[in-house]
């Protein structure tokens, strides 16, 4: 199978209705309490809240509270299955409620290798940002994203801004050159 990994951009929205229809089948919040920022947003309104995060990102714009972020999608064959993004810096906020790596699989594609793939192919992007480690946090009870970070050689380490969240599982990853 053919799988591309790409910057997600506000222009991709557009092209066809292929990605849009996955941000909108990705619910609102999952059964683990994470959210889709893009749930229910209109084509215009995702196109913003992507540009904004790209200005972010290469420092064309600066604020306190968002850290640079990437966007990415996976596509197998033509279809995009995988949403997600890498933080490129993090404060305390993004220390306890996220860490680096985030990624949601289009519902209809869950179970195939697919969040399994994104995650390889966000950290292999990581170390062209220069990124020496990434982090991710994930519900212990989420048993197929805890999978996925394993098999991606992340190892659980203790949080310790997060010390008694006995709900969350905590992960980092070394890249290597």
């Amino acid at each position: 199978m053919k799988f591309r990994l790409l910057e997600m951009r506000s222009y991709m929205i557009d092209e066809d209705n292929k990605l849009f229809d996955m941000l909108q089948e990705i619910p609102e919040m999952d059964e683990f309490g994470q959210t889709n920022v893009f749930f229910g947003k209109s084509k215009e309104e995702i196109k913003e809240i992507i540009s904004y995060n790209v200005k972010i990102a290469y420092s064309l714009e600066t604020t306190r509270n968002v850290k640079p972020v990437e966007f990415f999608v996976l596509y197998a064959e033509s279809n995009p299955v995988c949403v997600g993004g890498l933080r490129l810096r993090l404060n305390n906020y993004w220390k306890r409620h996220g860490g680096n790596l985030w990624y949601k699989t289009r519902p209809s594609e869950r179970n195939k290798g697919y969040a399994t793939k994104f995650v390889e192919l966000v950290c292999d992007r990581a170390k062209e940002f220069g990124l020496k480690e990434i982090t991710a946090q994930c519900n212990k009870l989420n048993l197929g994203s805890n999978r996925v970070l394993q098999k991606n050689d992340f190892s659980f380490y203790e949080n310790s801004l997060c010390l008694g969240w006995n709900d969350t599982n905590f992960y980092i990853k070394i890249l290597k050159k």
